[in-house]
């Protein structure tokens, strides 16, 4: 659903307020939080999606690795999940259901995460992801409203996922387009979460299905700040450049429209990277607001942990006041 009619609903909906609620609905974070005690709260997620690509056991293992990645992104400890399948009965082979809860399983046990069960339904067509419980101490919970002015924004894992996908449907691509852009999908945002937590961040994200602009629009509006990014340092996946013309799609426009005013990008950016910054993401990285005097270290050990596309891509600056675009793009 398109973010702006999504924001528009949840607006509307009965709730019961709780001084124990640290995370709702408001902030468009990536999670709830709920407090338990003083010690502890619960951060619970959940998230699901069609195929992205054809190997039902390496999509398994992107679904939840996509849905895991909502607990980190808060800074939290991911303990349980539930599995979610929708799936056209009597015309998809229980191999294939099999094989897709197998990748997923194969996430969770490299997470450390304890599968607790899971809902299956007949429809049309394959749906799969999960939901997800965890831990965080409450006064550690990374949220959209706390990024700071002077802090620098760095990026873990390359976008235009939703582009190759999208093109992959079409005509299978190349193994070194597919190669990578499928490894970066299964990594888990659970070790650059865990290197993260050991720097000054005043605010994180995952970027997903509203795209690198949506998302951080959101980052922007919940902190009433404003974020400037550096086209030209924000890493793309290998060959998307040659694809989103043909194959941007329906969804990542939505995003754009979501976006509108609210972003700036200069005249002297192609419309086709334009274009991508809009991609709806899947499993994407996590975009952190890190403290200026420690960026470059930061950006160091998430490139030896294994996230070796790790970029500095921008900064954020105060708040640019009524009328004026939040996110600023140059090239």
């Amino acid at each position: 659903m398109a973010p702006g009619r999504l924001s528009g609903i949840l607006e509307k909906l009965p709730r019961i307020s709780s001084p124990d609620l640290i995370v709702g609905m408001d902030t468009m974070d990536d999670a709830g939080v709920y407090r338990i005690n003083e010690t502890t709260a619960l951060v619970q997620t959940v998230d699901f999606f069609s195929p992205v690509v054809g190997d039902p056991r390496t999509y398994g293992r992107i679904a939840a690795a996509n849905s895991l990645s909502d607990i980190w992104a808060m800074g939290g400890k991911a303990l349980t999940a539930m599995n979610l399948l929708c799936f056209p009965g009597g015309k998809l082979k229980v191999e294939v259901i099999e094989e897709i809860m197998t990748g997923s399983s194969e996430k969770l046990v490299e997470a450390g995460v304890v599968l607790v069960g899971g809902h299956t339904a007949e429809q049309d067509e394959v749906v799969f992801g999960l939901s997800v419980t965890g831990i965080i101490h409450p006064e550690k919970v990374m949220t959209n409203s706390m990024a700071r002015p002077g802090d620098i924004l760095i990026l873990t894992k390359p976008i235009g996922s939703g582009i190759l996908t999208t093109a992959n449907k079409a005509a299978p691509l190349k193994p070194e387009i597919m190669g990578p852009l499928i490894a970066s999908m299964e990594r888990l945002n659970m070790y650059a979460s865990d290197v993260l937590n050991e720097y000054d961040v005043s605010a994180m994200t995952d970027i997903t299905g509203f795209g690198l602009m949506g998302h951080s629009l959101a980052f922007a509006k919940s902190a009433n700040v404003g974020l400037v990014f550096n086209a030209e340092d924000i890493p793309l996946f290998a060959g998307v450049m040659n694809y989103v013309e043909d194959y941007f799609p329906g969804g990542s426009a939505q995003n754009r429209k979501y976006v509108g005013e609210n972003a700036y990008i200069d005249s002297d950016i192609s419309e086709n990277l334009a274009d991508i910054l809009f991609d709806a993401q899947t499993s994407g990285g996590l975009l952190a607001a890190v403290r200026a005097d420690q960026v470059e270290e930061a950006v160091s050990a998430l490139r030896e942990c294994g996230n070796e596309e790790t970029t500095i891509i921008g900064r954020v600056v105060e708040d640019p006041g009524k009328g004026q675009p939040r996110l600023i793009v140059y090239p």
